[in-house]
């Protein structure tokens, strides 16, 4: 029996990338369903800089040798957003994925689908996420998860960066 290598999951927008001056854009809704704000939020949120510790804390992860692996509900689409984002900020991810376009599920379901998938390549040691909701989806799954950004304090139990 081969063991998988080991990876760690972040979030997009709100964990990795700083969103909170264009948080507005979304208030009512989150930024991944078709409100008509979203594709405005999300060509915003790459004009966004990183959240500095999320940055360091992912480089820790690859200097151990585990895979970073990039897990959006953003639209499959914004691929290349997201990459060049990645690029112009100097960081490099394993793997990105992304929800399909005409997936219109909750955000915790569609990431929990996502990495239930990657579990088949992966031993996922750990997840990175700014919503309480997918934490909870993660927890399910078996994967110990860090809040990161504006709802770290909304989950008892779970961890906060």
């Amino acid at each position: 029996m081969r063991s998988l290598p080991e990876a760690v999951i972040v979030s997009f927008s709100g964990t990795l990338v700083d969103t909170s001056l264009i948080n507005h854009l979304v208030a009512s809704h989150h930024p991944s369903c078709d409100a008509p704000s979203a594709d405005r939020y999300l060509l915003e949120a790459v004009m966004c800089p990183p959240v500095r510790q999320m940055a360091q804390l992912l480089n820790v992860e690859r200097n151990i040798g585990r895979a970073v692996l990039l897990v959006s509900a953003d639209r499959d689409h914004y691929h290349p957003h997201i990459q060049s984002w990645l690029d112009l900020n100097g960081m490099t991810v394993d793997g990105i994925h992304l929800r399909r376009v005409s997936d219109h599920r909750p955000d915790a379901l569609t990431k929990a689908e996502i990495v239930a998938g990657l579990q088949d390549q992966y031993n996922i040691v750990h997840a990175y996420d700014d919503r309480s909701d997918v934490a909870r989806a993660y927890h399910r799954l078996g994967i110990d998860t860090t809040l990161a950004g504006g709802q770290a304090g909304d989950a008892p139990g779970l961890a906060a960066a």
